[in-house]
Parts: structure tokens; sequence; C-alpha cells
């Protein structure tokens, strides 16, 4: 980075500057350790003792040009990279300190609450009770903050994909959406919307409605379809059935059966079965919507 930022500066500069690099490094080396450390910081960079960049003796005059970190210090861009790479593993403290001091400075940081701490304690409350975490670790607003971004990307995703699977299952149902949940999240997060945390929760509300029903009757349905079809092509109701029709004189009762049977099964194609498990869904569906709406 000195090489590069300082390219057009003269060797002594660079050289200076490159001592003050090793001198802060060699500070949080154990003084018995240094030479080992030196020794070692040739070994992988030869060409630096011939440049002359050794660390400057305690005795040596120290000139009046500006240090490296002085120099870096000046330049924005390298502050805001810094700063950038350092925010995010500071504590909660450190983050609230930044931000008061950057605030104080004049600097407006948008969504600077997010790093504050500043969360409601009631939504905090509700947080812990649902994800119960360690007593010692608490809640960190910005994972809080990920997480409910997280959340918000699988929710917008997930609604489309269910109502429209519903739609199709039964195109002429009057179970609708009431609207598009991303435009309500999208009004109640948004500064001054006009969207309230109540209409968000009807919204959820009724996903979770839908994708209950669904999932609820997508297991019922292949059972009530065995149930059924197991109980029309069963030895006994096809007996029962033979036995309610006009008897025949040169017929036997096991060949009515027979018949019965291959009759009732060819009854049974592709389409009809498919349309009869959608049926079964679709009517399972709506019972626990109207169950799930009452409540």
């Amino acid at each position: 980075m000195i090489q590069v930022d300082f390219a057009d500066e003269s060797d002594q500069t660079r050289q200076e500057y490159l001592c003050e690099v090793i001198e802060n490094a060699l500070k949080e080396i154990v003084p018995d350790e240094r030479a080992e450390f030196l020794e070692g910081l040739k070994t992988r960079f030869p060409t630096l003792a011939d440049f002359g960049a050794l660390p400057v003796s305690q005795g040596q005059e120290t000139t009046k040009r500006p240090t490296y970190g002085q120099v870096m210090s000046d330049d924005p861009a390298t502050l805001v990279q810094m700063l950038t790479k350092k925010f995010p593993v500071l504590s909660e403290e450190g983050r609230e300190s930044v931000v008061r001091g950057l605030q104080q400075g004049g600097i407006a940081i948008r969504g600077s609450q997010d790093y504050s701490g500043a969360l409601p304690e009631e939504l905090l409350d509700q947080l812990k009770a649902m994800l119960q975490p360690d007593n010692q670790a608490g809640l960190e607003p910005a994972r809080v903050a990920a997480l409910a971004a997280l959340l918000t990307d699988f929710v917008i995703k997930i609604e489309p994909l269910v109502w429209n699977t519903w739609r199709k299952l039964s195109p002429h149902s009057k179970i609708r959406p009431s609207g598009n949940i991303k435009d309500v999240m999208k009004k109640f997060a948004s500064a001054g919307g006009d969207e309230t945390q109540e209409a968000v929760g009807e919204k959820l509300k009724e996903l979770n409605q839908i994708i209950t029903a669904l999932i609820t009757a997508v297991g019922r349905a292949g059972d009530q379809f065995a149930k059924h079809h197991l109980s029309k092509l069963s030895p006994s109701e096809i007996s029962a059935l033979v036995r309610l029709e006009p008897k025949g004189v040169l017929v036997g009762h096991e060949v009515k059966c027979w018949r019965k049977y291959q009759q009732l099964a060819g009854e049974l194609t592709e389409a009809s079965i498919e349309a009869q498990i959608r049926d079964a869904v679709v009517d399972c569906v709506e019972s626990l919507m109207k169950i799930s709406r009452r409540g």
C-alpha cells in the first residue's frame, strides 16, 4: 500500500513510512521476540534490508516529515474504508460511541438506529420469548435487522407461489388474497408509511392460514382417496351392488361380481384420479379456511 500510495515520493520518504509501519508492528511483539520477527521479515522480503527500511533507534533523530499514519488520516476514502472494516467487529457499545461521535460532528447517518440498540423493549421482549436466546448474550440489533431482511425475503417470495398454486387447484374459489403482502410491508416499513403493524400481522396471518390449509389438505387427501376407492372396489361392496341389480338366470353371482369390478376399475383413468385428488384437496382447504377465518 505504501509503495502504491507514495510511488511518486522519494526513496527516503517511502523508507521512513516503511520504518514507521514496522515500528508499529514491533510494539505489539514481546521485546525478546522482536529480533526473530525482523529476521523472518527479511526472509520474506529480502529487498527490504537492501532498501534500508529498518526501525529507527530511540536515540536517532526523527524528521519533521508527517508520518504515514498522519498522511493516510487526511484521506477521506481511506478513513471510510478503515471504519467500514472495523465497525462490524466492534462491540455494541463501541458502535454506539462511533455513531454518536459522527452525529455530533454533523454527519447524518441513515438508519443509525439499527446500530444504536434503540429497539422498542416490547419488540425485544417478543423476540426473546420466541427465540429464547442465551440470557447473557441477549439480542444484537444488527443481527435482528439481518434476520428481518431474510424473513422478509422469504415471505415476499413464498406468497405468490402459494396463491398461484391455489388458483390452479381451484380457479373459481372465493378464497383469494386480500392484497399484495409486499406492498403492505413496504408501506409499513417506509418512513411516514400509512400502514399499521396490525395490517402486516393480518396479511401474515392470512398467508399462514392458506399455507397451513394446503399442507394439511395434501396430507389428508391421499388418505381420503385411498379409503374411498378401497371401499368402492372391495369384494363386499361389489357383492352388495350386484345383489341390487336384476337377477340373471344363466349368470352366476361370481361372474356378475367380476363384471362389476371390471366396470368400476375401468372408470379409473389418470385424469379422473388426478381430478378426484385435486377435488379432495380443494374441499379440505376450503373447509379449513372457513374454520380459520371464523376463529
